[in-house]
């Protein structure tokens, strides 16, 4: 229905507007082009109703969704350059200054965009995974639970001893390695079931898997 389809739309941009602003920022445009452009992006998807273009029989939403940008960039910017900035194109509710700021706090690198659109999808599908995890802890009053447990959870350093866990908590070594343990496992499965958000067959989730794991150690 259109409401359906209006929210899901809305989820969409949430999701993922960082990683489109964040690479056309890492390809040289300006704050405020990068913020035009992106707002002309899911413009497109809403407007030409790209979204049911796409193939449906195998694929990745972020390859995909950058395929839509470069697409973008290709057939529009001359048009989109002419125009007044922002004129004609309806609102996507994203915090532009928190974008910028954001990306103010990146490696101040020259590298690919495309790799760096990469890198900063994996951090941000992890960190949905995570906050969703840790309204979870919240409902049930474990929310300081969850912050002690967080490191575990985080695969670019290593977490502390769970000594030091077990005495934060005051709790037994043991009984905090339980802790983490079922941390893990509910993790693991709502990363399933975000990846498996992103992918067209339940077949590519454990190749996803693991290419998100390979990018967040690098």
């Amino acid at each position: 229905s259109p409401d359906e389809a209006a929210r899901a739309m809305e989820k969409l941009c949430a999701s993922y507007w960082y990683p489109i602003y964040a690479y056309l920022r890492r390809s040289g445009h300006a704050a405020h082009d990068a913020e035009d452009l992106t707002q002309a992006f899911f413009h497109r998807l809403i407007t030409e109703k790209a979204l049911d273009m796409a193939q449906q029989g195998s694929g990745k939403l972020r390859s995909w969704l950058l395929g839509v940008l470069k697409h973008l960039l290709s057939d529009h910017f001359r048009h989109l350059g002419t125009q007044k900035r922002g004129g004609g194109i309806p609102h996507i509710s994203f915090d532009e200054m928190a974008a910028e700021e954001r990306y103010a706090h990146e490696a101040p690198t020259e590298g690919d965009p495309e790799a760096f659109f990469t890198q900063v999808w994996a951090q941000d599908l992890l960190a949905s995974v995570r906050a969703r995890l840790r309204e979870a802890y919240e409902a049930v009053g474990r929310k300081d639970v969850f912050d002690l447990l967080l490191p575990y959870l985080m695969w670019d350093r290593e977490p502390p001893s769970c000594r030091q866990i077990a005495e934060k908590i005051g709790s037994s070594e043991v009984a905090t390695r339980i802790l983490i343990h079922r941390l893990r496992v509910k993790f693991r499965t709502l990363l399933k079931e975000e990846v498996a958000r992103t992918v067209l067959t339940p077949e590519e989730i454990p190749g996803e898997l693991a290419w998100l794991q390979g990018v967040l150690a690098k």
